[in-house]
């Protein structure tokens, strides 16, 4: 899957655009508000929401398993003279990070890659780990009511190709059986931004 990212990185130097995401400026807020320092991002891709975290002063660690992109993001913070500390690292093999590092983990529709449940159950498990002690885990995922929800060829479950891309879609139900005990749900905020239909999700670790 990294291949296909890899080739979209090389061919846009801006796939997703320059200006931070709307879920990154709307959790910014609850970040100030819950005093983050230490953020972790899960698939930061050309990284425009860990740039915008780490130019208001947050502490940024970023990962992603296209090697382009962080080649890429580590010349552009260079450029910006911003520093987050990148990692080229496929995270269903584990995350490089002690216990309790972490104020927050946050990802954009990162969990929507074609991730097995059994993959999906780690990465949370492994998020919640990293997090300190009710420290908060913010991501977004395509959902159910998204546009291109059942397009393309079905793979298995809710995970759809569509256009070379492995996407997976989330129903509330699915967001629940993935956090588990792991995370209390503080909220499901059901959001649009473009392309996509989105649900917005903030827990803090049990």
């Amino acid at each position: 899957m990294n291949n296909i990212w890899n080739k979209v990185y090389s061919n846009d130097s801006s796939f997703f655009g320059d200006q931070p995401s709307k879920f990154a400026l709307i959790f910014y807020e609850n970040f100030i508000k819950n005093k983050v320092k230490k953020v972790l991002e899960l698939g930061c891709g050309q990284g425009r929401d860990s740039l915008f975290f780490a130019s208001k002063g947050l502490y940024v660690h970023a990962i992603d398993s296209s090697k382009v992109a962080i080649e890429n993001l580590t010349t552009k913070t260079k450029e910006l003279n911003l520093d987050i500390n990148l990692k080229y690292i496929n995270a269903v093999e584990g995350l490089p990070f002690s216990n309790g590092y972490f104020d927050a983990v946050y990802s954009h529709m990162f969990y929507n890659m074609g991730f097995s449940d059994d993959e999906l159950k780690f990465l949370f498990n492994e998020s919640k780990r990293v997090l300190k002690s009710k420290g908060i885990l913010s991501f977004s995922v395509r959902n159910d009511k998204d546009i291109m929800y059942k397009k393309g060829t079905k793979l298995s479950g809710s995970i759809y190709d569509i256009n070379g891309f492995q996407i997976r879609f989330f129903t509330k139900e699915d967001i629940k059986f993935f956090v588990n005990d792991n995370f209390k749900i503080q909220n499901i905020i059901e959001n649009y931004e473009e392309p996509a239909n989105l649900y917005f999700v903030i827990c803090y670790k049990n």
